[in-house]
């Protein structure tokens, strides 16, 4: 009975541990990740680029003005008396009149390029998020296990030294003692494989948090005071869930995005065999150094001012405009392949996620009667074996398949809650 009790115990314990240091909720961890997550880190500098290359497309847009200072030193080696150096100033500048619409396409291209890197980033967001849900549900059932091995450690113990004193009475043999020191050995190896179990959830949890590894956490866990699926909300339609995710799905949009902005791009390409119409202007002046000392009349009377319109008519460019065209329009092939690879593989996630949602319930369900009906054989085992009527081998049997039992229901819970989280991620109500 004492066992029983323990074990229940155990069973609705919470899952912190006892370190020093800030306690750590999931929604404190997801929250965490999303500041700290190198992978966002990369995500969002790309971002950045994106951001750049939307200023360098608009800048087709912008006159552009040159100024140039050009020094000369010159020679004729059969002339007599001739100055040797020239000075030249001028500023030029030209604007793109027309360019058949290319710039603009240009510009609607990248900022749907940059569109898309932003729902990617949001993307990458949700996977960090997946990865801390595995990790820290891991951690969570790997912490309860190893408060349940360590509960069986003790009653191990305390078993050994009641028989000890049986067998100093007389009332055990010898195998009898010797099977419950061993027993006690085994809870002891198991609690040692539970240790490392959370040893390695943590550090995973750790890593994907970006802490230090000299840091300390506890995890805080309302999730570990849920008894059973029946407290749960009931899981939506697969309809339902289909619908909701395919609506809030980053990747899904960013690939869409990404589509029209080959679109575009295959547009640009076309334009290369557009005429292009540009205005220039130039205004100029300079002077020669020693053939005469009035400088400033040189520069009055050498300065001149032009304005040009240049139209360019490309005829043959070697099918280079033909080239470029076929690119994009394999790119943007590309765009819509991945965009469909895209939509099959989330629809199939979502119904194996569903699945494991729908089974996960239905076998924490199961586990806990598993339990109920352990815990009530164990009482029999007990009952038989004070009466003599069972072998100790036969009651550590029973009293294993209680553990088990327990391990199962651990597991069970925390399969459940983490598909149920995942559901939730992937409707973005963790957004």
């Amino acid at each position: 009975m004492k066992y029983i009790k323990v074990s229940i115990l155990t069973l609705l314990s919470t899952a912190a541990f006892a370190l020093a240091g800030e306690a750590w909720t999931l929604e404190a961890c997801l929250k965490q990740a999303k500041q700290k997550s190198l992978s966002l880190e990369s995500a969002k500098l790309r971002e950045q680029k994106a951001d750049i290359s939307i200023k360098q497309a608009k800048s087709g847009n912008y006159p552009s003005v040159n100024a140039s200072i050009q020094n000369t030193l010159f020679d004729h080696p059969f002339i007599d008396n001739e100055d040797h150096y020239r000075l030249n100033l001028g500023v030029s500048g030209s604007y793109t009149l027309w360019d058949g619409g290319a710039t603009s396409l240009n510009v609607e291209a990248t900022q749907l390029s940059k569109e898309a890197v932003a729902l990617a980033t949001k993307q990458t967001e949700r996977s960090v998020q997946e990865s801390v849900l595995n990790a820290y549900m891991s951690l969570l059932a790997a912490a309860e296990n190893l408060k349940t091995a360590n509960a069986s450690v003790e009653l191990a113990k305390a078993e050994f030294e009641n028989y000890t004193k049986l067998f100093e009475a007389g009332s055990i043999t010898k195998k009898d003692l010797t099977q419950s020191q061993s027993n006690v050995l085994q809870k002891q190896t198991a609690v040692l494989t539970a240790q490392l179990n959370v040893n390695t959830a943590r550090t995973t949890l750790r890593q994907l948090l970006e802490l230090d590894d000299s840091a300390d956490f506890d995890i805080s866990a309302p999730e570990t005071e849920i008894g059973s699926p029946d407290s749960l909300p009931p899981l939506p339609t697969l309809d339902e869930l289909k619908k909701s995710v395919k609506e809030a799905h980053p990747g899904l949009k960013s690939d869409s995005v990404a589509v029209r902005a080959a679109k575009k791009s295959t547009e640009v390409a076309g334009k290369g065999s557009s005429v292009t119409v540009t205005l220039g202007a130039n205004s100029s002046t300079g002077l020669q150094a020693w053939e005469s000392k009035a400088y400033k009349n040189q520069l009055k009377y050498g300065w001149q001012n032009s304005i040009s319109l240049g139209i360019n008519i490309p005829i043959i460019d070697g099918g280079a405009t033909a080239n470029k065209v076929l690119q994009a329009q394999v790119s943007e092939a590309e765009s819509q392949v991945s965009m469909q690879e895209t939509a099959k593989s989330l629809e199939n996630n979502i119904e194996k996620l569903y699945l494991n949602a729908l089974s996960a319930d239905m076998q924490w369900s199961a586990a806990i009667l598993q339990v109920q009906a352990e815990e009530e054989a164990l009482l029999v085992a007990e009952e038989q074996r004070n009466a003599g009527a069972l072998t100790y081998t036969d009651y550590l049997g029973q009293k294993n398949n209680l553990e088990k039992a327990q391990a199962t229901l651990v597991n069970a819970k925390y399969t459940s809650l983490l598909a149920r989280k995942l559901l939730d991620l992937y409707q973005g109500v963790l957004d």
